[in-house]
């Protein structure tokens, strides 16, 4: 029964471990997959070809406002760690979070109205980037009210060690 109780200080390294699993498989997917489906799209559309280094640079962006989140979450797993889970510190971090989903939302989204202007906008990148917004708008505003009911509690925390 132990099993299902972990303590902070193990929360917080399995949290760190999936951190590390996911910064692994972003390499895998910001630096071969992405430029490699760039490099098929310019392939298939021969007068689109000089979209392809602007393409790569606008994903690899992207996946820099993703390592950025993930070092933000990094912070918050090492105060759970350090038995701080409601902090103001985790509050912020967690705005931040959301923010930074926010704009690679953003930047997904004028790269979608981008090669809408000039016309290449299609099915092979519809459903990619329609799903990639929906997934990081899903990640800003969990983020954004986790953040809120952090800073609620760290407020709570505070009074409760103010009274002791």
């Amino acid at each position: 029964m132990e099993v299902f109780f972990m303590n902070q200080k193990r929360i917080a390294n399995v949290l760190k471990i999936c951190s590390v699993a996911a910064a692994m498989v972003g390499l895998l997917f910001f630096l071969w997959y992405i430029p490699l489906i760039i490099k098929e799209l310019a392939n298939d559309i021969p007068e689109a070809s000089w979209l392809r280094w602007p393409g790569t640079i606008g994903m690899w962006v992207i996946g820099l406002l993703c390592y950025l989140a993930l070092w933000k979450f990094w912070q918050i797993c090492t105060n759970i760690g350090a038995d701080n889970s409601f902090c103001a510190a985790n509050a912020r971090s967690m705005k931040h979070i959301g923010l930074l989903a926010f704009l690679a939302a953003a930047l997904i989204l004028g790269g979608c109205i981008f090669l809408c202007c000039i016309e290449y906008f299609g099915a092979p990148i519809a459903l990619p980037a329609f799903l990639a917004i929906s997934a990081t708008l899903g990640v800003g505003i969990l983020s954004i009210a986790l953040s809120g009911l952090i800073q609620n509690a760290a407020r709570l925390k505070e009074e409760n060690d103010l009274t002791i």
